[in-house]
């Protein structure tokens, strides 16, 4: 069995330095190896059958992926060109995209999970749409097109009554992006909200507009992990930093993991209803469900006060989410089972060795 490991991430350090010292430096992203290609390393270490080819974005091509009997993307995707995430030629500007999606889309390059499942993910509109139908706890959300009219924009902001709001790209990626905005200011000088859009139109096509929940500088961020469907950790993404002056050890900026009970039993239980809803993913005729889904939760709805049950859920991601086991005190050791899920993931999506081995005959 072949499996081919899409890297690429840029700002996920792998802090294991006896695993980092055997990898080959040819596999380094801005001077370092990050926790993606640490886990395919990994892989091909704990598991000497499994032949893993580590591919960085620069490599990825039909040819490249149609060698390999499944492929797992996890550090980088059509997301991650679009923000240049890391910058790879060849995938820059429209074109380049264009070129990047078209390899994601073909069926030959056996990419789990599939384009289709990709795309529910990367459209914040889609999915929180559907959470929407499903009774799951979000935010309300104005979406709006990158002509929208600005008047329009904050004549609607009036009608939900909302003090201060944000503005993220659908497709956007982090932070990047989000701005924040009072609607008090922008009906008096409607200037900021004419430079958000010049800046940001080139790039994007949609966005959604939120009101601005105090709760996320409050009480943090937590970012939950749903492995094969179920869930293994979490961890509080606490951020009182100012904007775009970030340091590392920034005392404001804190990485914890998630120990309330309460907390994680409203979670999980919103998780749960999660994981039942988003899409299967067909593969080999079959259904499936990804091997990792990262599921994004703040508090609190409607600014209320602090309370378990007053969560919602801001964001859902796929593998290539950040794991933050880049902070030491971070203990889930997320390698070693991923490692694990990935094997036997796939061996559950492939024929059996044998009947690869047939085809291979052939």
């Amino acid at each position: 069995m072949k499996i081919g490991f899409i890297c690429g991430k840029t700002s996920e350090k792998c802090l294991d330095e006896s695993l980092v010292k055997k990898i080959p430096k040819k596999y380094r992203i801005y001077d370092l190896i990050h926790t993606d290609v640490a886990l395919a390393y990994l892989i091909k270490e704990k598991f000497p059958d499994i032949q893993v080819d580590i591919i960085l974005p620069r490599d990825i091509s039909n040819q490249r992926l149609q060698k390999n009997d499944i492929n797992f993307p996890i550090g980088y995707d059509v997301i991650n060109a679009i923000n240049d995430d890391p910058y790879i030629t060849k995938f820059n500007g429209k074109s380049g995209i264009d070129k990047l999606d078209k390899i994601y889309k073909n069926k030959k390059n056996k990419i789990f999970p599939s384009y289709e499942f990709m795309n529910f993910i990367w459209d914040k509109k889609k999915y929180l749409q559907v959470f929407q139908k499903n009774n799951i706890p979000i935010s309300p959300t104005i979406f709006i097109k990158n002509n929208i009219q600005k008047k329009k924009l904050l004549q609607k902001i009036q009608k939900y009554k909302w003090k201060e709001f944000i503005i993220k790209p659908i497709g956007g990626t982090s932070s990047l992006g989000l701005d924040k905005f009072k609607l008090s200011n922008c009906l008096k000088d409607i200037s900021n909200l004419n430079e958000y859009f010049e800046e940001n139109n080139e790039i994007y096509k949609e966005y959604l507009v939120q009101e601005l929940i105090t709760g996320f500088r409050k009480y943090g961020e937590i970012k939950s992990f749903w492995i094969n469907g179920k869930y293994s950790y979490a961890v509080n993404i606490i951020d009182r930093t100012k904007k775009d002056d970030f340091i590392d050890n920034d005392p404001n900026y804190k990485v914890q993991e998630l120990i309330d009970p309460k907390v994680v039993q409203e979670i999980t239980k919103i998780g749960k209803k999660i994981i039942e809803t988003i899409p299967k993913i067909s593969f080999n005729k079959k259904k499936y469900i990804p091997a990792m889904v990262r599921i994004d939760f703040t508090c609190c709805l409607h600014n209320k006060k602090f309370s378990p049950s007053n969560y919602f859920v801001n964001e859902i991601e796929s593998d290539i989410a950040g794991t933050y086991i880049n902070y030491p005190n971070i203990k889930y050791p997320m390698l070693e089972v991923m490692a694990d899920t990935y094997v036997k993931k796939a061996k559950d999506l492939l024929p059996s060795s044998s009947a690869l081995k047939k085809r291979n005959i052939r």
